[in-house]
């Protein structure tokens, strides 16, 4: 299993209108065969600094995802909305335990 990290800083005033379209992405994402779940975090202290964790089955079902028109689509309707590109990691399990 991976986990991606997506961050992206919302344009003051945008907020409702990103929330709308990263619903729409997430209903998106659920038909990806390997999408298991996905969070949206806000910042404390800064509300239009967004945060979505995802967790996928493998990095290529993420890759699917990540390639994919529909999230292209989606993406370019955010892209007036964000203050800059997404920042995104993906993080898989170690083999080390802590």
């Amino acid at each position: 299993m991976i986990r991606v990290i997506i961050e992206r800083h919302i344009r003051e005033g945008c907020y409702q209108d990103y929330l709308e379209l990263i619903r729409k992405a997430r209903k998106q994402a659920n038909r990806v065969e390997g999408f298991i779940a996905g969070e949206l975090l806000q910042e404390k202290e800064n509300p239009n600094h967004a945060v979505i964790i995802s967790s996928w089955e493998n990095f290529e079902s993420w890759k699917t995802w990540l390639e994919s028109k529909e999230r292209l689509s989606v993406l370019d309707e955010m892209r007036p909305l964000l203050e800059g590109d997404e920042e995104i990691t993906v993080l898989e399990s170690s083999q080390a335990m802590f």
